[in-house]
């Protein structure tokens, strides 16, 4: 039986004595060591509220790692001299980025190479527009070349301004004034001013859309060549001196740049293919997207030249007139006192196979080995790239030095991170599309996501990021984290500064985030296979400053003094950039869970849904005469919804150590975007494959929702066959709504 401690019953003795006297001592120890146990638990502060996870110390000591003057360097380093895709001085910068990402300490860094059809300029033939009189004598020649900015007069390589991938040819004719060269320039001449643009040659002013638009709207015009120019309206901002006084494009200066108009086909000759030594090629002539007339860019100063008699119609709008000294008469042809004088082109710019070079860096996930997160940036230029690109490969290059430092001390990832340095991106995003096309079955069961890295800067307002609405969370708890580099924030978070300057126009209290368009590196990822991406740089303000891109976009003046004496003289800039991209990769590739939000996607969904219908409203009566409904596109919106909520309701109650749970979760997640790829593409754009979002038809640069539906409703009022264009818009609104309902089901609860 159980006695109480009271009743001993041992007789008393001296070891009895002895044995009490130990009972105490121990009794006594035993109470201290509780004591102070119990004092230390409960003066313990708790776990939930100070202690840091070994993933957010990791990403701490990640983001501290990066430094401004180290950006600065590699800027400074990368723009010493010209790197046009397809020269030796390009391939030399692409070796000396793979030795330093493995001094870096990466796992492996290869050169992957493919030929591709590149344009240059013909040494000994150059480039030029003429005004010649009654007899073919020519009365004035545009520039040859630019005038070098200080301290770079004797280098050599410098291209001079032309436009990639032009026809050969030299055309004479009257000029005709069609402003930026937009569809809706080129209705108003045709349609309200009877002005015929066949065999006429167009001068167009460069801004508002993707310069290939223009080139083929005036193709379908008639016109037999293009004369493209950069306005001071357009690439002067007010009050500012020009390059090297400030950072206005001097009138000298000219915008280099293609003319494709490849819609998502990467290299030219081997559309959907890499193109490697055993790849078909088609015919040079028969190219994808090649402009069938010639093209040539210049300067303001010589575009003043050849506007300066221009006769015929006045301009129809103000918004035609730029602030050149001009009457920016549309013409066609010369006021009376010189109707005998032409125009001509001397375009003689040949197109070649040439081999390119991406520099492919990895580093392997510990956990997930085979799920790849992917950062990438072009790192060829048309000159000295001083901010496209060389402002986002010194960022890049940052970035993966910082991933190797930690790499160093121990630490992996948990999923793969792959860097990208992308050659040819200026000639049609070929390297990163090539690379893609080679590995995209690899990338579409693998791919996680992709995050773009081109300049990093384009003005010092504020942050500006484009993305898929999967990361639309991901980015403001991010920015929240990173302080603002903004005067008059200092204290406050980026996320504070970018909303209070760029607030959100469709979702409340929350900043800006655009659509994904394309003329960038992100394209084939995302456009084409599905693979969630997002970009990120610092901005203008665009609300005030209507100056298009940077005023010395694609000129000899982009260099590095440009950068570190006008737009970000203590890199304070580049190196909050550098968080905000290297920060997504580090989520991305070390998050147990990913951190995507399908809620969002259904918020964007549901807005852009709305917006397409608000947009067939204006034809009120024809919806009615065809029998147009948007009832099914609605209903899947609706069930996408739902699916989305409780979803992310399953995912609140996830167990993290239940590993299959998690990957197959993680799963649904990576898998949602690619649920919106229609195998076909659209009507006219296999490549575009996003049922949700593509470049406009009208402007490559500028994302469009629900593009199937909006283009077979552009214009349709203008096409002959009514019944045949509402079938079309019928036809692509039950596209949309089974890619809708079809994402909801990836969603769902797995059996």
């Amino acid at each position: 039986m159980w006695t109480s401690l009271g009743a001993v019953t041992e007789p008393v003795g001296p070891r009895a004595t002895s044995g009490r006297f130990w009972a105490v001592v121990l009794g006594a120890a035993a109470g201290l060591f509780l004591l102070g146990f119990l004092i230390g638990w409960f003066s313990k502060p708790t776990e939930n509220k100070t202690s840091v996870s070994p993933h957010e110390e990791m990403k701490a000591a990640f983001m501290a790692e990066m430094k401004a003057e180290n950006i600065k360097q590699f800027l400074y380093n990368f723009t010493q001299l010209p790197h046009l895709a397809g020269t030796k001085e390009n391939l030399h910068l692409a070796q000396q980025i793979q030795a330093e990402w493995k001094e870096f300490g990466l796992d492996s860094v290869q050169l992957v190479h493919y030929d591709v059809l590149l344009s240059y300029p013909d040494d000994t033939k150059p480039n030029y527009i003429s005004i010649i009189d009654e007899h073919g004598n020519e009365i004035f020649n545009t520039s040859l070349s630019e005038p070098p900015p200080p301290g770079y007069e004797t280098v050599r390589g410098v291209v001079p301004p032309y436009s990639a991938f032009s026809a050969q040819g030299m055309p004479e004719g009257e000029l005709v004034y069609v402003n930026y060269g937009r569809t809706e320039d080129f209705f108003k001449l045709e349609r309200e001013m009877g002005i015929n643009c066949t065999g006429k040659i167009a001068i167009a002013r460069y801004g508002k859309i993707f310069r290939g638009n223009k080139v083929k709207n005036a193709e379908l015009a008639g016109a037999k060549g293009v004369i493209l120019y950069s306005d001071p309206a357009d690439y002067c901002a007010s009050g500012v001196d020009a390059y090297p006084d400030g950072w206005n494009l001097p009138g000298g200066g000219a915008q280099r740049g293609n003319v494709l108009n490849l819609n998502g086909a990467g290299d030219p000759l081997t559309p959907g293919y890499p193109a490697k030594e055993y790849t078909y090629r088609l015919d040079k002539a028969s190219g994808v997207g090649l402009p069938k007339i010639p093209v040539h860019p210049i300067g303001y100063h010589d575009a003043e030249v050849l506007l300066r008699n221009m006769g015929g119609y006045a301009p129809p709008h103000s918004s035609w007139k730029g602030n050149l000294n001009v009457s920016y008469n549309v013409g066609p042809g010369f006021t009376a006192n010189y109707s005998t004088r032409k125009v001509k082109m001397h375009v003689r710019s040949q197109n070649e196979i040439t081999r390119i070079y991406n520099v492919i860096g990895t580093i392997r996930g510990m956990v997930e080995p085979d799920r790849y997160v992917i950062l990438g940036g072009h790192r060829d230029s048309w000159v000295f790239g001083g901010i496209d690109p060389q402002s986002g490969a010194a960022v890049v290059h940052e970035i993966v030095r910082s991933f190797g430092s930690l790499k160093r001390k121990g630490w992996r990832p948990r999923r793969t991170v792959i860097f990208a340095s992308w050659d040819a991106e200026e000639f049609g995003l070929l390297g990163s599309t090539e690379w893609a096309e080679e590995n995209a079955k690899v990338l579409q069961a693998r791919g996680v996501a992709y995050i773009n890295a081109d300049s990093s800067i384009e003005g010092n307002y504020t942050l500006r990021v484009d993305c898929t609405p999967l990361m639309y969370r991901l980015v403001y708890s991010l920015t929240k984290e990173i302080p603002s580099p903004d005067e008059g924030f200092e204290g406050k978070s980026l996320y504070e500064s970018w909303y209070k300057k760029n607030p959100s126009r469709e979702y409340k209290e929350v900043p800006r985030i655009n659509k994904l368009g394309s003329g960038n590196d992100f394209e084939v990822f995302f456009q084409r296979l599905g693979i969630s991406s997002g970009r990120a740089r610092y901005s203008k303000n665009w609300n005030v400053e209507k100056y298009s891109s940077y005023p010395v976009y694609h000129s000899v003046y982009e260099t590095y003094e440009i950068v570190e004496r006008f737009y970000d003289p203590t890199f304070k800039n580049h190196l909050t950039v550098a968080q905000v991209r290297g920060g997504l990769v580090f989520e991305l590739a070390n998050s147990v869970v990913l951190p995507f939000d399908c809620r969002d996607y259904a918020s964007a969904v549901r807005n852009y849904a709305h917006i397409i219908y608000n947009l067939s409203r204006n034809h009120e009566e024809e919806l009615g005469t065809y029998s147009v409904s948007f009832d099914a596109l609605f209903s899947a919106v609706k069930n996408f919804t739902e699916v989305a909520a409780s979803f992310h309701e399953r995912l609140q109650q996830i167990d993290i150590n239940n590993i299959l749970a998690v990957r197959s979760l993680n799963d649904q997640l990576m898998f949602l975007e690619r649920a919106f790829i229609d195998p076909l593409g659209l009507p006219g754009r296999p490549f575009y494959r996003h049922v949700i979002f593509a470049p406009s038809s009208h402007n490559k640069y500028a994302g469009e929702s629900f593009p199937g539906i909006y283009d077979a409703m552009f214009d349709i009022k203008n096409k002959a066959d009514q019944h045949e264009a509402w079938d079309e818009v019928k036809r692509q609104i039950s596209i949309a709504a089974f890619a809708v309902q079809a994402a909801a089901l990836t969603l769902k609860e797995v059996a």
